[in-house]
């Protein structure tokens, strides 16, 4: 009796399920992307700054992570929703940051947006002492923000003749609308502590206006901070939106 070998029969088996329809074409996989929308908050930063990124993500079966980046730089990821991270601004930073919110899905799609961040710089910075001191002329204001950190001190510095009629200025409000600053000022003597004159209003909404005759020529120093952070020791105020421009003119 003639034996038929075990790949006669495996080839066999193979037609005949191919004859009854028994062999199947692979189901193609998942390939639909998720969809996904991010907020950044505040639009508006200094270095150091916190931004909370919030990203809003679904999909056809499922949202596996959001995953959370500064430029090319991973932030965090999140796989729960409400999909959120914190994101500390460098240092280093300034003008636009982007940050990208990518949504991907277990199949592998995978879709992103994006969303940015001013990144405020106060190019009078490092003024932050009386030996750092930005020189203010007369007749030329300057603008600049208390911020940066949680209690900013910016210093300014001039030289001017004995018996000049001087007056100096810090708007906010005026030059700003968006301004949240109140300012208050201090015109130093040539020794840097001792204080010739003080103000911390102007009469125009929160400004500041001192009014003075120069006593002797020399260099004289200015010192501008938020009212808060003069009149609590304690007190932290370093929003972006304290903006100010400071002017010494003559009258």
């Amino acid at each position: 009796m003639k034996r038929t070998s075990p790949l006669a029969l495996l080839a066999l088996t193979g037609l005949l399920l191919t004859a009854c329809g028994g062999s199947e074409t692979p189901q193609s996989g998942d390939t639909t992307k998720p969809t996904v929308t991010l907020t950044a908050s505040p639009s508006n930063v200094q270095p150091g700054d916190t931004v909370t990124l919030t990203a809003t993500a679904s999909d056809n079966v499922g949202v596996f992570k959001v995953s959370f980046y500064r430029g090319t730089t991973l932030v965090n990821e999140d796989t729960t929703a409400p999909y959120t991270v914190t994101d500390t601004v460098p240092g280093t930073a300034s003008g636009t940051l982007t940050y990208r919110a990518v949504a991907s899905d277990a199949a592998g799609n995978s879709a992103e947006a994006t969303a940015t961040v001013k990144v405020d710089i106060d190019p009078n910075e490092p003024n932050d002492s009386v030996a750092a001191s930005t020189l203010l002329n007369i007749g030329t204001p300057i603008s600049g923000f208390i911020g940066g950190q949680d209690r900013d001190m910016d210093y300014f510095k001039f030289t001017a003749t004995a018996g000049d009629m001087l007056k100096l200025t810090v708007k906010s409000t005026s030059v700003d609308a968006k301004s949240t600053l109140d300012p208050y000022v201090e015109i130093l003597l040539a020794d840097g502590k001792t204080v010739l004159e003080k103000d911390d209003d102007g009469g125009a909404d929160l400004e500041s206006e001192i009014r003075f005759n120069v006593p002797t020529t020399g260099t004289y120093y200015v010192a501008l901070t938020s009212f808060d952070i003069h009149d609590d020791p304690k007190a932290k105020d370093d929003k972006p939106t304290n903006t100010y421009q400071i002017a010494l003119t003559r009258r």
